[in-house]
């Protein structure tokens, strides 16, 4: 152990500070000022992964709804999309309107589906999709 003594003589022996007491305490500091915003980082990167899986199921049900609807009437198209969203809440619209298309005809579905990724932090957001097919007989 080192021991210092005063300068103007007569003091008692001390030990010499090292400054671990204090650089463990700035460590801890330091480690408590950015937890937070490292957990935020993480939270909002999980958040943007599963809007990234939504984005892509919404691709998904327009190519499904517009497939179907080229061989098929508006209310298969409705069902198959009720049953691919699951918990999700979708909305379709084709154009043209099942009594309007013909065979060789384009035939467009746009859908819009609820993201959940953010409804945890009360926010909305519908997430836009469309396909295009052209109708075939069936």
């Amino acid at each position: 152990m080192v021991l210092a003594r005063s300068r103007a003589g007569g003091g008692a022996a001390r030990p010499a500070s090292s400054g671990l007491t204090e650089q463990r305490g700035s460590q801890s500091l330091e480690l408590a000022l950015v937890l937070p915003a490292v957990v935020l980082l993480l939270i909002l990167l999980v958040q943007a992964g599963l809007f990234g899986v939504e984005l892509v199921m919404a691709q998904g049900l327009a190519r499904e709804a517009a497939r179907v609807a080229a061989v098929d009437d508006d209310a298969a198209v409705r069902t198959l999309i009720e049953e691919a969203a699951g918990a999700h809440e979708a909305e379709v619209r084709l154009r043209p309107g099942g009594s309007e298309r013909q065979h060789g005809d384009d035939v467009t579905a746009e859908v819009k589906l609820r993201a959940r990724a953010f409804a945890r932090w009360g926010v909305e957001v519908w997430i836009p999709a469309q396909a295009t097919m052209r109708v075939e007989q069936p």
